[in-house]
């Protein structure tokens, strides 16, 4: 969940003639708009986010060079056969009605969850830009609409805290993907990075505790409800 000065690298690779690209999946467009701060090319995974239901697998490239766009990343685009099947284009179509909606109800129930965290006992550090506490939560302010709806928390006790609490989850669903309306949770030590080096993991902040959360558009309560009793 660490923020980097969008307008500031754009500034240093335009100096250098470097061109830029950012991920912009976690924000969305409605959330943050990489083009005002310079960038060159912004990257979606919309299988995320911007479809919104985990119902389709698909990504996206929007260059601001129309003739860099058209005649190198369209014919590549086309050449390696990564253009999306029109069912799937007509569910992330479907998706992006809803988006505005999605996103203030994810943001909402992250700012909620992320305050409900930080004051539990159990929970060693929370991970989300709306906190005040967190680091770059003035940058975040600073390009961003509102902070998203992806936040971590830290568990006191590591692995075996971990495991213990994804083994008593119930209205959550365990996934390694995100950006759905269901609430997603994910404990990275014994899934997505059980391979990965320990020290590794923990140089990039993925500790033993760590849990990652999609909050999702339900009850705000139900998802409470369930990390509460997951951690009692």
């Amino acid at each position: 969940m660490a923020c980097v000065d969008i307008k500031a690298l754009s500034k240093i690779a335009k100096k250098r003639n470097v061109k830029t690209i950012i991920d912009n999946t976690f924000p969305t467009p409605y959330l943050q708009q990489p083009f005002k701060f310079g960038v060159d090319f912004i990257i979606h995974s919309t299988t995320k986010y911007l479809n919104g239901h985990g119902n389709s697998i698909a990504g996206i490239i929007i260059g601001r060079d129309k003739e860099l766009m058209e005649q190198k990343v369209w014919q590549t685009f086309k050449l390696i056969g990564t253009n999306v099947s029109p069912f799937e284009a007509w569910i992330l179509g479907n998706g992006l009605k809803t988006l505005e909606v999605r996103m203030d109800r994810h943001c909402l129930n992250a700012q909620k969850i992320a305050e409900f965290l930080e004051k539990n006992k159990k929970v060693k550090k929370v991970n989300y830009n709306g906190l005040i506490s967190h680091p770059d939560h003035d940058l975040a302010k600073k390009q961003m609409n509102n902070f998203g709806g992806m936040l971590s928390f830290e568990l006191k006790g590591g692995l075996k805290s971990g495991i213990k609490f994804m083994n008593k989850i119930q209205f959550c669903s365990l996934a390694p993907t995100l950006g759905d309306v269901d609430t997603l949770i994910l404990h990275p030590a014994s899934s997505s990075h059980i391979n990965v080096d320990k020290k590794l993991r923990e140089k990039n902040g993925i500790t033993d505790g760590l849990i990652r959360l999609s909050v999702g558009i339900e009850s705000v309560e139900d998802i409470i409800n369930d990390l509460e009793q997951a951690m009692a």
